[in-house]
């Protein structure tokens, strides 16, 4: 069947353009949240089937692209230094619904064991020291350390989450609660030990060398091996989405298709993304674009 719903960000009036069959609706909304009023377009698309829809154009498409190849280049690396990754968020979500990046996507995400996150750290920094790319250990604009591989001349790229083995085995819901509520105290403690106002060079390569330091003091121990659960660290930045995983979604991780490429996966991707989201095979209703400013990337160069 031919797509006949589209996606296409339009540089000259930053609007986010839709079309369902022959219809061309225009969201006049830089960051592109669909409001509640257009929950109706949602279910039309629902109804047709989100796969349906065709991948992004223009610029956006551009830059999809070049974030391929970064990531190809990402998965051998750490193919090549025995080092394991999986597909994680948004990204996991556009492999898994749609083959490839989620048409209104511009970044990649992945996550990584912290022991792995050790020992690629340095050969990417290495790779990527005289590329258009570096790699980063925290945000820009805010008090956050993932680790990205971004583009030196706008804030696109990929972000590398570290998750931590926790040592218990029982995944229950409580147990679940009391890690959450600790890793949540952790974090706003360590929000207001190193506040961003008081950064600068110096102190983020201070904070960098504490986070492990933290982790194992007040969440869990930094070389625990045993147990089925897995956690976000207090580097984690995204406070609405869960902090505590199990195990046995993640490994063995396995291969998909994405854009035509294989790259890893969780082993039970399906049941991993309905603990994110409750129907991610859906489009929500407020779909909403990241601020990472990929419009006219290309008049930077």
């Amino acid at each position: 069947m031919k797509k006949f719903l589209g996606y296409e960000y339009d540089k000259n009036n930053y609007h986010y353009i839709y079309w369902v069959f022959f219809l061309k609706i225009s969201i006049k909304d830089r960051i592109g949240i669909l409001k509640k009023n257009n929950t109706k377009l949602c279910d039309i698309i629902n109804d047709i089937g989100v796969d349906k829809i065709s991948p992004a154009k223009g610029e956006l498409r551009e830059w999809q692209l070049e974030l391929l190849e970064l990531l190809k280049v990402f998965d051998k690396i750490c193919r090549e230094n025995n080092v394991q990754y999986w597909l994680d968020f948004g990204t996991l979500l556009g492999a898994m619904r749609h083959k490839g990046f989620i048409p209104w996507d511009d970044d990649i995400d992945v996550s990584m064991l912290k022991s792995d996150v050790d020992k690629i750290l340095p050969i990417l920094k290495e790779h990527f020291k005289n590329s258009d790319f570096i790699v980063r250990e925290r945000a820009l604009t805010c008090n956050n350390f993932q680790i990205r591989i971004r583009n030196k001349k706008y804030n696109l790229g990929m972000d590398i989450f570290q998750v931590y083995n926790y040592p218990k085995n029982d995944f229950s819901s409580e147990i679940k609660q009391e890690i959450t509520k600790k890793i949540v105290e952790t974090r706003e403690m360590f929000n207001k030990m190193y506040h961003k106002k008081y950064m600068n060079k110096d102190f983020v390569k201070k904070i960098i060398k504490n986070i492990p330091i933290i982790h194992s003091t007040y969440i869990a121990p930094a070389d625990t091996k045993e147990g089925n659960i897995l956690v976000r660290g207090v580097e984690y930045p995204y406070l609405k989405k869960e902090y505590v995983i199990n195990k046995k979604y993640i490994f063995p991780l396995k291969e998909t298709e994405f854009e035509g490429y294989k790259f890893m996966i969780p082993n039970n991707p399906e049941e991993y993304l309905s603990s994110l989201w409750n129907n991610w095979k859906s489009i929500p209703s407020n779909i909403i674009i990241h601020e990472h400013y990929h419009a006219h990337y290309k008049q930077k160069k």
